[in-house]
This record gives structure tokens, sequence and C-alpha cells, in this order.
């Protein structure tokens, strides 16, 4: 039986990325670069919802994503970028990226532009789960969960989120059945962002990069078509 992976693996010292496109190609990365090949010697499964992402292409440079992203400063933006490296290690625990401001610090759009580059998604933010099973059937099949426009964490939340992090295991029972469990157990990067203070409990504390992002200016603004387009038009270099 071979291991069966969502998004991100890793062989041999190799780390392979799903681009999820029709004809399976993946990213072979390697300590002297990267390539794309059609036939890895991992196994990829595919969850519904799953997008692709675009083939990447060599020149460009971490900075150009920085005009799609809204940080405070020079220490924000290193601390951003490290997050996202650690979004595509093939296994955790991952830093949870928490990313607060007032309305129109551009939180949601920072959080989409981030899950846009590791693990696209149909539905790219999600609402707080109703309870931990929600969470980790996201998490199954999602390879970045991003909760969008939060007023504070419950706590059961609070430590689910903990785990899904650093690892750790859920179990229910299955449906249909008196005694069998199903079990899900996962470690994902996540994104949390919201205008009040999201990790207050000192767990999850310790296990945040907290990023406060600054108000864009009316007269700094740019139309949301425009911005998306040239984001497209730049993706491919940014994952290169």
């Amino acid at each position: 039986t071979y291991p069966v992976f969502t998004r991100v693996a890793e062989e041999a010292g190799r780390i392979y990325v799903d681009l999820c496109n029709e004809t399976w190609e993946v990213v072979e990365i390697t300590r002297d670069g990267w390539r794309v090949i059609a036939n890895p010697p991992v196994k990829f499964r595919r969850a519904r919802g799953m997008l692709s992402l675009p083939r990447p292409v060599g020149g460009g440079k971490l900075d150009d994503l920085r005009p799609f992203v809204n940080v405070n400063d020079d220490t924000d933006w290193i601390l951003l970028v490290a997050w996202l490296m650690a979004a595509l290690r093939p296994t955790g625990p991952y830093p949870v990226l928490v990313l607060q401001g007032e309305q129109g610090s551009a939180k949601s759009t920072t959080a989409r532009t981030l899950k846009a580059l590791v693990g696209p998604f149909a539905a790219p933010l999600r609402t707080i789960p109703r309870e931990e099973r929600d969470l980790m059937i996201a998490a199954n099949n999602s390879w970045v969960v991003v909760f969008d426009n939060l007023s504070g964490l419950p706590l059961w939340l609070s430590d689910a989120l903990c785990r899904l992090a650093t690892g750790g295991g859920f179990s229910t029972r299955e449906l249909y059945t008196d005694a069998e469990e199903v079990l899900f157990d996962a470690m994902r990067p996540v994104i949390l962002n919201g205008i009040d203070a999201l990790a207050e409990r000192h767990d999850l504390v310790d296990r945040a990069i907290i990023l406060n992002l600054p108000r864009i200016p009316d007269e700094r603004r740019r139309d949301e078509e425009n911005f998306w387009r040239e984001f497209e038009q730049a993706r491919p270099r940014i994952l290169g």
C-alpha cells in the first residue's frame, strides 16, 4: 500500500507539490531547484473543491508578492514570508497566521492571496465551524484552512486549532453504526483574520504569528477586478 497525500508530500529528500491540473503535473523541489514532472513517486488525493495552481515560471522573486499583501513594515513582511515557506513544508508543525486590523486593512484579501499561492480552493474563506468535526473535515479536504472575519474564538476552537497546527487526532462515531469510529488526524497551515484580538489563550499565542495590518487610505485603494487580474498574471512567477 502507498501513502496518499493532499497537495504537498515528501519522498527521499524531495518535496512534491501537486499542481492539481488535468495532466496531473507535480512540482519536484530539491536543494538545487525545482522542475515540473508528470509521474511523481508519490500519490496525491484530490478532494472536491481543490483548484489548480499555475505552472510555475522561473525568474521571479518573492518581492513580486509584496504589492498584493498589506503589511506594516519589513519585519511583518519577513514573518509573512516565513509562514508562506512553512506552508509548503509537507509536515508540520505549522505556525497559525493571525491577521488583525480595523475595517479596510485588506485582511481577507491578504488571506485569499496567500491561500491562492499554496492551496487554492473553490471556497477560499470559511466561516467559523460549528464543531470540531467540521474543522477536521475541512482540514482533511483542504491544505490551507482560512477562517474569515472572526469575532473572537470559542475556547474549544482555540484548543482545536492548536492541535491542528502541531498535530492531534479527533475521533467520532461512524454514521449508521453503534460502535465504529472515524478517525481524523491532520496538521495543516491555518490563517485566521478579524478585527478583534483572536489569539488570547497562551497555547495558541505560542503557536501563532500575529500581524496587525494597517488601514489602507482611500487614495491608495485599488480596483478589485484589476487587483486580481494583476495577481493572476504575477502568480506563476511568485510561485516559481
